[in-house]
């Protein structure tokens, strides 16, 4: 299911301007607070007026006569999960169910079997712990037979294991029901564990669009991140180290990554990549980013001045990245 978005839209002084593709797959929408996420999520969804186009497969949902947002075909899952507190778990899911098409409606107790929610069905949500919650939350939209699920911040309540589960089952919910999602998200590593495919938005506009690795890797979304977390994607079944649920992507910061010009022998490094300096690049603070092109994708390194003078660093140069195990 293909979502196409081509839209302006006005808040007081804020103006939102967004023209993308998203596919089948996971987008995550990145970018700093205040940037537009929210808001954009709520256009989709129908919450927000806009002007411009919006189509859901073979659907066009603006226009004239916008479609409601009950019909869209689109799930939306808050930041604060959003249950209704006066309701059971079994409640909460029943209200989504009956008002998804008839011919679309899931099994229930499929629904209920996959986020492992079967003791919880006659609980009051407001019982549950924030994981559980998030787990319902999730379970509710999927209920509603969406034809894409839209996520704002789902992570903002969770702390760091409940954080790689939550991830887990968005990737088996994802690949198991071949339901396409968007994701909000300010955190780069859940990003890349999740993502396929990148938004990146500043003060409304998309500074970056496209596959995420590559699209991680431009300078205006580089732009956006801090300095320790300046880094680059690489495939998490590639690295030594890294959790069978690690993920599509793991974040590799620069700072994690030393570099040699001799291939490292007797090391205690798990991960040894080989590949060609491409750029060496000034920083604001004098250190220098090397970006490291290796069968397994673009790495980049952060050393001293006093290090690329050394080790002679420069394009065409051969050179090893070292990657300790606990960095991934």
């Amino acid at each position: 299911m293909i979502l196409d978005v081509d839209i302006r839209l006005r808040q007081g002084s804020f103006q939102l301007e967004a023209t993308f593709t998203a596919g089948d797959g996971i987008t995550a929408l990145f970018g700093p607070s205040g940037s537009g996420k929210s808001t954009l999520l709520a256009a989709i969804a129908g919450l927000r007026r806009c002007r411009g186009v919006i189509r859901l497969g073979s659907h066009t949902l603006t226009g004239w006569f916008p479609m409601p947002p009950h019909r869209r075909g689109v799930g939306l899952v808050f930041q604060d999960a959003r249950l209704f507190p006066h309701l059971t778990v079994r409640e909460n899911i029943a209200y989504a169910w009956v008002r998804a098409p008839r011919e679309a409606r899931p099994a229930i107790e499929n629904v209920v079997r996959f986020f492992d929610i079967g003791s919880q069905m006659d609980r009051m949500v407001g019982n549950l712990s924030g994981g559980e919650k998030s787990r319902v939350a999730l379970a509710r939209a999927l209920a509603s037979a969406p034809d894409f699920l839209l996520l704002d911040e789902p992570f903002a309540a969770l702390d760091g294991t409940r954080r790689r589960t939550f991830i887990r089952v968005l990737l088996d919910m994802h690949r198991a029901y071949r339901l396409p999602m968007m994701v909000v998200t300010h955190d780069i590593e859940d990003a890349a564990a999740l993502a396929s495919h990148l938004l990146a938005l500043r003060d409304g506009q998309l500074v970056a669009d496209g596959a995420f690795a590559e699209a991680s890797l431009r300078p205006e979304f580089r732009g956006l991140l801090d300095a320790r977390d300046v880094g680059a994607a690489l495939p998490a079944a590639r690295f030594r180290g890294a959790q069978e649920n690690a993920g599509r992507h793991v974040w590799l910061r620069a700072d994690q990554v030393l570099l040699a010009v001799e291939e490292p022998r007797a090391v205690s490094a798990r991960n040894i990549v080989a590949g060609k300096v491409r750029a060496v690049t000034a920083e604001p603070d004098g250190s220098r980013l090397v970006k490291l092109e290796t069968g397994m994708g673009t790495i980049l390194s952060r050393i001293t001045p006093e290090a690329e003078s050394e080790l002679g660093l420069g394009p065409d140069k051969q050179a090893w990245a070292l990657v300790k195990a606990h960095a991934v």
